[in-house]
């Protein structure tokens, strides 16, 4: 597998300046050499890996997202894909998903969060020069990813800092106005 780190660092855990340098300034952590590790052992079981690339895994709470380089899980049967997804969420504790890496940070984003769809995305320049990009999504209800963990996926592999909203929220029923008492919002809807 290509790897961004040396596999004979990975293996001993002793890394070389080249691949210190990369840790010390953040583009890998722990989890990324412990993902590099166990894709290393993997090989051996799943040989379509030798020609994969890896590019970075990122916590995002429930789930830690694994992206390959671009075009690599088409090589894989779906039945390979669920085998490595299940190896690898058993080895780190956490449901895994994987995901292919793409140029275009938009398609990337529409692949992750599938099944919900991008109806627009807005550029926000903040007065202290930063820039934030905003993504309305179809309906709340599509998105299976959690907000929190595509804003820092979207951050740590894209450099993208989004803020998330949508055409169409959830129904949660009537809110209770602050003060209220518990049984206001029927009596209220009873003398209207």
């Amino acid at each position: 597998m290509e790897l961004p780190l040396c596999s004979f660092d990975l293996r001993t855990g002793i890394f070389c300046p080249r691949c210190s340098e990369k840790l010390e300034r953040g583009l890998y952590n722990e989890l990324d050499v412990r993902v590099m590790k166990l894709f290393l052992e993997l090989e051996k079981k799943f040989t379509k890996l030798q020609k994969a690339g890896y590019v970075k895994s990122v916590d995002g709470g429930d789930t830690i997202f694994v992206i390959l380089r671009s075009g690599d899980l088409g090589r894989f049967e779906v039945r390979e894909i669920a085998q490595l997804r299940k190896i690898l969420s058993d080895e780190l504790g956490k449901h895994v998903r994987l995901i292919e890496d793409n140029p275009d940070p938009l398609k990337f984003l529409e692949s992750v969060a599938a099944p919900a769809r991008v109806v627009a995305v807005n550029k926000i320049w903040l007065p202290d020069g930063s820039e934030e990009t905003r993504v309305i999504f179809d309906h709340e209800r599509n998105l299976k990813v959690g907000e929190g963990a595509l804003k820092k996926l979207m951050e740590e592999v894209k450099g993208m800092k989004l803020t998330i909203d949508f055409e169409r929220k959830r129904f949660r029923g009537p809110q209770r106005r602050e003060g209220a008492p518990r049984g206001a919002i029927a009596r209220e809807r009873s003398s209207a």
